[in-house]
């Protein structure tokens, strides 16, 4: 059965597992990622969520596509 905390989805896959959107957490990392998302500092919700989504491979994607940008404009600007 799925829990929801601060729209992140952890889901309970057996043993010590928890899959956290796709990502998968040992329970006790799990734990403080609840514990993160559920604090009033700002900067902690914000590292969980970045935790999150380094771990299902989204930050990834959006570091490679940055990359990408980066190059194009690079590219634009050095035949102009």
């Amino acid at each position: 059965m799925p829990l929801a905390v601060k729209g992140h989805t952890f889901v309970l896959k057996g043993g010590n597992i928890i899959r956290v959107d796709g990502g998968k957490f040992v329970y006790e990392d799990a734990l403080q990622l609840v514990k993160l998302l559920n604090s009033k500092n700002l900067f902690d919700q914000i590292n969980a969520t970045l935790m999150i989504t380094e771990r299902n491979g989204a930050l990834r994607v959006v570091v490679l596509a940055l990359i990408a940008a980066i190059l194009v404009v690079a590219i634009l600007l050095a035949l102009h």
